[in-house]
């Protein structure tokens, strides 16, 4: 039998492998920032990532809660040297995706979708 984490790693290799050389690094995070399986490069810091993503999706939410919009599906910041995007994972997790500059963003938006849902559904 595989554990959560196994079963999570599984999902953020599936989600590697189908968006090519796009993804610079992918996490699983807890809504409080603790990272649950990272597959970051090890020229980044998974804790700071995490703990990022969480400050991201906190912020995001109290601005959409504030302009009354709806429920965030993700949070993007696309900078000159790449992107960096956040979604939920269902209620208690996000999954966190470092993206290289010209990433196919369409691609990974439809993978990171699914991914998501897996990750919320594991946990």
């Amino acid at each position: 039998m595989s554990t959560r984490q196994e079963l999570i790693s599984s999902v953020l290799e599936t989600f590697t492998n189908n968006t090519g050389n796009d993804v610079a690094g992918v996490a699983a995070v807890g809504m409080d920032g603790i990272v649950l399986v990272s597959k970051m490069s090890s020229d980044t810091n998974a804790d700071k990532v995490g703990a990022m993503a969480a400050t991201m999706m906190g912020v995001t939410r109290r601005v959409t809660g504030q302009l009354q919009i709806g429920i965030p599906e993700e949070t993007i910041i696309k900078s000159d040297g790449g992107l960096f995007m956040v979604l939920p994972a269902g209620e208690q997790s996000l999954l966190a995706i470092n993206l290289r500059q010209g990433a196919n963003l369409g691609l990974v938006r439809i993978e990171a979708r699914e991914a998501a849902r897996e990750i919320g559904r594991l946990i």
